[in-house]
């Protein structure tokens, strides 16, 4: 497989899932305001908004609801709203038809024009729930066509390592983002509401990830921070947490190599990754998880980078910082003309 087709479809599941993600946290985050005992905080939750999608404000800026919600989803401007992650989806899709099935690209691009019929002003003033439950669905569909009408042969293999790897990045920030939350709650209205607030970060956490309801199967007691950190980060049978993703990650790259081999650059950091996960001592954490899960980011960024360069033969670059910045290349491998794999 040429290395730019490789890299094409490899975005292309990246973008799918981003999409769905940020759709997920918008949701779930904003109608938090209209539930006790968050709905006096309107200005924290666009904040919290605003710092899971990488997007920056001035210090004592006044935040406005509209401008806000119209730039994490329909600003085509802003290379992380939800619309510019759909359409980069459509465009990385669309130049690789002759790799992908008919059904394939017609779920995307019915994602893309569903999309980008949303009319700004509405979904930002009575649309929002309904655009971003479409964007959940849309995205399953196309799973599910990715899986089912598709060779599972190296075009599946590299739109699969897409989804998994971006999936382990935007639990990450998900659950960075719901701890920076709980951190600056404000414990104006006494130490028993603090408390209160601070687990209601927990519960709308679960909920982003869509994971409420198999935690509380998992570990049938009271919810605190350490069973839902466990359950995100090191779950092996929850298809969001970052362990069960990361082993997907591994597997996948055992095919690309046609073997397991630690010798492979790849394969050892995924491999280092995926068991750090896995065996992660969350009391050596407990103090200042965020701090250790931005190493980790950091790290599944380096892995992104390690894949770039083996299988697209991009050039080194410098590294990223953990915020939500990574995003498609322009030369990702579109001028090559070497193999992938």
């Amino acid at each position: 497989m040429l290395a730019r087709i490789a890299s094409t479809l490899y975005w292309t599941g990246r973008y799918i899932e981003r999409s769905e993600h940020l759709a997920r946290y918008l949701r779930v985050q904003y109608f938090s305001m209209l539930d006790a005992p968050m709905s006096q905080s309107k200005d924290f939750i666009l904040k919290s908004i605003l710092n899971m999608y990488g997007s920056t404000w001035e210090e004592g800026e006044e935040l406005v609801e509209v401008d806000v919600l119209q730039r994490v989803g329909m600003d085509y401007g802003v290379p992380t709203s939800i619309r510019s992650t759909v359409r980069a989806a459509r465009e990385n899709a669309g130049s690789v038809r002759h790799v992908i099935s008919t059904e394939l690209w017609e779920a995307i691009n019915t994602f893309y024009v569903n999309s980008n019929g949303t009319d700004p002003e509405d979904f930002a003033v009575r649309g929002l729930y309904d655009y971003t439950f479409e964007v959940s669905r849309q995205c399953a569909i196309i799973r599910s066509r990715i899986h089912d009408t598709l060779l599972h042969d190296q075009a599946w293999v590299f739109m699969k390592l897409g989804i998994h790897l971006e999936r382990v990045a935007q639990v990450i920030r998900i659950i960075n983002s719901k701890l920076h939350d709980g951190d600056v709650i404000s414990d104006s209205g006494g130490p028993n509401e603090n408390k209160v607030l601070k687990l209601y970060q927990q519960t709308i956490l679960l909920k982003v990830v869509e994971g409420f309801d198999m935690h509380r199967r998992a570990y049938q007691r009271r919810q605190t921070r350490r069973t839902t950190l466990e359950f995100l980060i090191g779950h092996p049978q929850f298809s969001r947490s970052i362990t069960y993703n990361m082993q997907r990650i591994v597997g996948l790259l055992e095919r690309l190599h046609g073997k397991s081999d630690v010798r492979d650059s790849v394969q050892f950091r995924a491999g280092k990754l995926y068991a750090y996960f896995r065996y992660l001592d969350y009391d050596a954490i407990s103090d200042n998880p965020i701090e250790y899960l931005n190493d980790a980011l950091s790290e599944v960024y380096a892995l992104h980078d390690d894949i770039d360069r083996t299988y697209f033969n991009s050039v080194e670059s410098d590294p990223k910082p953990a915020t939500q910045s990574q995003t498609q290349s322009q030369s990702n491998g579109t001028q090559s003309q070497s193999m992938a794999g």
